[in-house]
């Protein structure tokens, strides 16, 4: 199985109880579809970068689970589906270890020594 990240987009007009409601709903049909949620991360009401529906606003969300592929396929469908998600998002989830370049030990220490001279 693989691990995906989905970020979503709610109504910006949405109270706690609402949001959590639509969060369980999402994290249940990942379950239902044969993943696993790991991790979910509430980023609150932020600011869109454009107008989405004369809306300036929006909820976001972000998801990372584990699950075949064409669970992510279904996934989206239904969250498109849904009148309450502005925008949707899926991406593979990389780990944050091999995103960040290691630097090499030999090219530090001879720009190091470049800089002394």
């Amino acid at each position: 199985m693989t691990k995906y990240e989905t970020t979503f987009i709610l109504e910006p007009g949405f109270d706690e109880g609402k949001v959590n409601e639509e969060i369980e709903r999402v994290s249940q049909w990942i379950r239902d579809l044969g993943g696993e949620v790991l991790e979910v991360q509430r980023w609150g009401k932020k600011r869109l970068a454009y107008e989405i529906g004369k809306k300036r606003d929006g909820i976001y969300t972000l998801m990372l689970y584990q699950s075949a592929g064409p669970t992510v396929k279904e996934l989206e469908r239904r969250l498109r589906l849904n009148e309450s998600v502005m925008r949707v998002l899926t991406v593979v989830h990389i780990p944050p270890e091999l995103t960040t370049p290691k630097a090499d030990p030999e090219a530090v220490a001879a720009a190091e020594e470049a800089a002394d001279d």
